[in-house]
């Protein structure tokens, strides 16, 4: 963190090896499309590079994020994870309603202002794209990623790219949750192979079947 007017914030920065030009820019504009949402980060209109990075400063996070806050195995008590709850639905809210989907929520990108979760605020918007967009899932996030965005088994790749619509956070936002309230995730990931999620399926087609 650095001290910018007399306040701290904290400095994002992204590699130039890893991160084309266009892709930082849509963040940075993301980020400042956001600034009427108060459950968002803020950040500061200005954005720099040096030579090997691209850069700008957002309003710092004392608590860190949700990931950092919860005990493996054991989750966050009910209060708090009632407040995450409501904040992160809040900023998703008023995303979905200017017609934008986050794309990438999970714990790392809930940031915490005050151990308690008084204030939480959601950040990293670098895969937010407009509602209908086509979408390539990004790796490593498979315990959030919806159904629709995995391969089916025998299947390399996806025979479509599929489209961004609300749902897929409104998914994520289950895993999270539950993962705040058990310090664990539901499954590895949501595909048949995953016997976890193979119980849901089967849990998910008993519950429907009782309330039809």
């Amino acid at each position: 963190c650095v001290t910018c007017a007399g306040a701290q914030v904290a400095l994002k920065l992204l590699s130039k090896a890893r991160t084309p030009r266009l892709r930082f820019l849509r963040e940075f504009c993301t980020h400042l499309c956001l600034r009427g949402a108060l459950t968002c980060v803020q950040v500061l209109p200005l954005a720099f590079e040096t030579p090997t990075e691209f850069g700008f400063a957002q309003e710092l996070a004392p608590a860190g994020d949700l990931c950092g806050l919860l005990t493996p195995g054991v989750g966050l008590p009910e209060p708090q994870v009632k407040r995450c709850a409501a904040q992160v639905c809040s900023a998703l809210c008023y995303l979905h309603g200017h017609a934008l989907v986050h794309a990438d929520l999970k714990l790392d990108n809930v940031l915490a202002f005050d151990p308690e979760c008084r204030l939480v605020k959601l950040g990293d918007f670098g895969l937010t794209r407009v509602q209908g967009a086509p979408v390539r899932p990004a790796p490593g996030h498979a315990p959030y990623a919806a159904p629709e965005l995995l391969p089916r088994p025998g299947e390399p790749h996806l025979p479509h790219l599929p489209h961004l619509a609300p749902p897929v956070d409104a998914w994520a936002l289950g895993v999270l949750l539950f993962a705040l309230l058990t310090g664990t995730f539901p499954w590895t990931a949501p595909a048949r192979s995953d016997p976890a999620f193979r119980r849901f399926r089967a849990w998910h087609r008993r519950a429907c079947a009782e309330w039809a």
